[in-house]
């Protein structure tokens, strides 16, 4: 019942005949069947997305990044 988006935590407290809510939150921790597999769909995601290139806020003075990063250009990857 708690994976139904259609019920809250109130609903399935209700239904369990619980009178506090903290009780029926002991039965929210996910378990490492449910998390890794979480997990890893996200780095998979993060993984898909093309990286953007580094482009600084404007009103920095470019020696002062060169200074900081080292010798990339501001655009990306290191000439």
């Amino acid at each position: 019942m708690l994976a139904d988006p259609h019920l809250t935590l109130a609903d399935v407290q209700w239904v369990l005949g619980h009178a506090h809510i903290t009780t029926t939150e002991l039965y929210t921790a996910p378990t490492v069947a449910e998390v890794v597999p979480q997990v890893l769909a996200h780095h998979a995601r993060q993984a898909s997305q093309a990286v953007l290139p580094r482009t600084p806020a404007p009103g920095y003075r470019p020696e002062v990044l060169q200074t900081l990063f080292g010798a990339a250009p501001l655009g990306g990857d290191p000439a």
